[in-house]
């Protein structure tokens, strides 16, 4: 009879991208290819990582929350003793933006023209050094220093 009583939660992530294929990550544990079905253990935030070739790898803090089934003390009836199975099953779907190619020689026109501009421009100024007061210079290393005065300790 207790056999028949014992629940069971099934906790799953259905990563889709868009293009299919993207290569999942999650918490740095490798996944495989998008679509991607993986199972679950606790409710928090994960950290999931798409990449795919042509396309930005795609990093994403994903919160899962737990639904109310799941906090005490009602997750302890709903895991072990409801006579039925939950499917907790969460999709997630990602789009991947194309990897933007830079166009070299517009970037190199533009080099030129800061170079030129850079050229007609006046050398930089310094400000001038505050003056030094004699009273508040450091004293020479060559300077003579008065000996210091013998600290006298009395008898204990």
């Amino acid at each position: 009879m207790a056999a028949f009583l014992s629940g069971c939660v099934e906790r799953r992530f259905r990563i889709e991208t868009n293009p299919p294929g993207a290569y999942v990550s999650i918490n740095n544990t490798p996944i495989g290819p998008s679509p991607a079905d993986v199972q679950f253990l606790y409710y928090g935030d994960y950290e999931i990582e798409l990449k795919k070739e042509g396309f930005e790898t795609k990093r994403i803090k994903q919160p899962v929350r737990a639904p109310l089934w799941a906090y005490p003390p009602v997750d302890f009836v709903v895991e072990n003793l409801a006579p039925f199975k939950i499917s907790d099953i969460r999709v997630l779907c990602y789009e991947l933006d194309p990897v933007i190619v830079p166009n070299l020689d517009q970037f190199k026109a533009e080099g030129e023209s800061y170079r030129q501009r850079a050229a007609g421009l006046p050398p930089p100024r310094f400000p001038e050094p505050p003056p030094k007061d004699k009273k508040d210079a450091p004293p020479k290393s060559d300077a003579i220093l008065p000996a210091p005065k013998p600290m006298i300790v009395p008898p204990l």
